[in-house]
C-alpha cells in the first residue's frame, strides 16, 4: 500500500475557485487603478526617488493631482482627445482618453513635503521625491546599570 495522497475533487474545485478569484481581483485592481493606462518608471538616483510616466496624449495639465498617504503615491489626471472634423469617421481608435489614476506603493521612505513634480515638453510627468535618510541609521546601545 502506498502513502500517496488521495485525489479530493471538492478540494481541487475549491483551489481552482480561489485561483480564479485572486486573478479576477488582480485584474479589477489593475483596471480601476489605471495600471493598464499609465505606465511608470521608478528609480533611485542621487538621494531621490524619481518617477517618470510614459507620454500622456491629450494631458490636461491643470487636472493633475498627486498625493502621498503613508507609502502610497496616488497620481490622478485627465486626458482629452484633440478636436477632429465633425465628418470624421474613425477606422481605428486605440488611444484612450479620460480620467487616469495610478497608485504606486513606495518601498523607500521619502520626504513628501519636499516632493517636486513637473510635466516636460513630451507630456511626461516627472516626480522627484527626496529619500528620507533619517529613518536609517545606527542604534546607540547603552549599558545596563
Amino acid at each position: 500500500m502506498t502513502n500517496e495522497p488521495r485525489f479530493d475533487p471538492m478540494k481541487e474545485i475549491q483551489n481552482v475557485g480561489e485561483q480564479i478569484s485572486k486573478e479576477v481581483e488582480k485584474r479589477i485592481r489593475a483596471l480601476t487603478s489605471g495600471q493598464d493606462g499609465l505606465q511608470l518608471d521608478v528609480y533611485e538616483a542621487d538621494g531621490d526617488l524619481q518617477i517618470i510616466s510614459q507620454p500622456i496624449d491629450g494631458l490636461v495639465k491643470d487636472s493633475i493631482e498627486i498625493s502621498l498617504e503613508s507609502n502610497i503615491l496616488t497620481i490622478s489626471a485627465r486626458s482629452e482627445p484633440e478636436a477632429t472634423p465633425t465628418a470624421a469617421r474613425y477606422l481605428l481608435q486605440e488611444r484612450r482618453f479620460g480620467p487616469i489614476t495610478r497608485d504606486v506603493e513606495l518601498s523607500i521612505p521619502v520626504k513628501g513635503q519636499e516632493a517636486r513634480a513637473k510635466v516636460d515638453g513630451g507630456n511626461r510627468l516627472l516626480i522627484t521625491l527626496p529619500i528620507d535618510d533619517s529613518v536609517y541609521g545606527n542604534i546607540t546601545v547603552t549599558p545596563v546599570d
